[in-house]
């Protein structure tokens, strides 16, 4: 579920606007950085939720800060996670009714995957993970065949020098790569409902760490495909490097589309 929520828009829009805030090849680090940061975050909440067991966030937070706060904190988090739902979808709508659906309205796609979300949520807990076991091996396996086919475009030349600016830079990048790692917060939920809680802290770590990998894979590649400054004029890098080479013969000669559909299968999560 950890894994699910991170890989979002973020896989789209990461690369340009890191490279935006770093302006060196260093992006990587920053993701490798922001990446361990969300780890430990996301361990210091498994930490807190083992304290009160059977419990969500919304429920023992009133025990350590008093009614009128905890009211407060989770009308803040409730529209956290409405504003990251509305992001994601609105993406989700411009790029599938750029490359996908041309014509359609806006409000047409956004309407039914509110609908299917709404139908989703109404199964609880146990529905919303049964359909991310089913939803995340094909995104990483369809990933993972892009991201090869695509290694023929890779130039080295274009991720050096390492750190040729220094190490400010990478800073700079951290704050767009750590909104690409919201997703660990879930565990303020999920730990009430996991049948063995003193597993958290490996589900955070692997939670974290597989879309730190897929992160880094994908900037990388992109960077080192389209170069920094071919980076910085597109609006999606991450579909404009699957548009960039064909293969003849296969089944599927542009992969684009089909990265397409799987990824908004991996928003819609």
């Amino acid at each position: 579920m950890i894994i699910n929520y991170m890989l979002g828009a973020g896989i789209l829009t990461l690369p340009r606007t890191t490279v935006e805030a770093v302006d060196t090849p260093d992006v990587w680090i920053s993701i490798i950085i922001s990446g361990l940061i969300a780890t430990f975050i996301g361990i210091m909440l498994v930490i807190l939720c083992r304290r009160f067991p059977g419990k969500t966030g919304f429920q023992f937070v009133q025990e350590i800060t008093g009614s009128w706060i905890a009211f407060i904190l989770g009308a803040v988090a409730i529209i956290y996670f409405l504003v990251i739902s509305a992001f994601e979808i609105r993406v989700m709508a411009e790029v599938t009714g750029l490359y996908l659906l041309e014509g359609t309205p806006v409000w047409a796609i956004v309407m039914v995957f509110m609908w299917v979300g709404i139908y989703l949520n109404s199964g609880g807990l146990g529905a919303v993970a049964r359909l991310f076991e089913i939803i995340l091996p094909i995104t990483l396996i369809i990933f993972v065949i892009a991201i090869l086919l695509s290694s023929k475009l890779f130039e080295i030349n274009n991720l050096r020098p390492v750190l040729g600016e220094g190490i400010m830079p990478v800073f700079k990048g951290l704050k767009s790569t750590l909104l690409a790692y919201t997703g660990y917060e879930v565990m303020f939920v999920i730990m009430a409902y996991m049948q063995h809680p003193q597993k958290g802290i490996k589900a955070v770590m692997w939670g974290t760490l597989v879309p730190t990998g897929i992160y880094l894979i994908t900037v990388v590649m992109v960077i080192g495909s389209l170069s920094i400054e071919g980076m910085k004029t597109r609006t999606w890098p991450t579909l404009d490097l699957m548009r960039s080479f064909e293969l003849q013969g296969l089944i599927f000669e542009r992969f684009e589309s089909l990265l397409l559909v799987i990824w908004i299968m991996q928003i819609f999560s």
